[in-house]
């Protein structure tokens, strides 16, 4: 059974941050928003004159190479950020599936090797745990300790004592 919680590094958050704003739009970058300017009550609609020199006027700005090109990078680039965070989610949930396997095949082997083993890696986690409350008294007081934030190494791997 896998207890550790997957806490992802900073550079990970700003990645994630930029994917979800470029699949959001850049009206969202500006804080734009339609609920912000409400529309006065006096206000009329187009009238059909109005409506057709809008519509002719919005075909020739979708004609505009540059403006075509602005619109062809941005659905490419917002296709990008949804492979890379389906590529993120797919990746993610096969190294869990993986290390599952791994631990699976392990316990499975060290029962194989030692049917006692089991018991013997029941009490050493219980006497780590122990070891672990022990070391932090003012954990049990109620108190929370100062978070001590680690360099990041670069390397996304566990670091956790067994681990691949």
């Amino acid at each position: 059974m896998n207890t550790h919680m997957y806490i992802p590094k900073p550079h990970q958050i700003a990645a994630l941050c930029w994917v979800a704003l470029l699949a959001l739009g850049p009206a969202h970058l500006y804080g734009a928003s339609k609920a912000t300017t409400p529309a006065p009550a006096d206000v009329k609609a187009l009238s059909s004159e109005e409506s057709q020199r809008l519509t002719a006027a919005r075909r020739i700005a979708a004609d505009d190479p540059e403006v075509a090109a602005a619109y062809e990078q941005a659905k490419a680039d917002k296709a990008a950020a949804r492979k890379a965070y389906l590529d993120y989610k797919s990746t993610r949930e096969r190294a869990a599936s993986s290390e599952n396997a791994w631990r699976s095949l392990s316990d499975k082997a060290l029962a194989k090797a030692d049917p006692a083993a089991e018991a013997l890696v029941a009490k050493e986690k219980a006497a780590f745990r122990a070891r672990m409350a022990a070391s932090r008294p003012e954990a049990k007081a109620g108190k929370h300790p100062a978070v001590k934030v680690a360099e990041d190494d670069g390397d996304d791997a566990g670091s956790e004592e067994g681990s691949i």
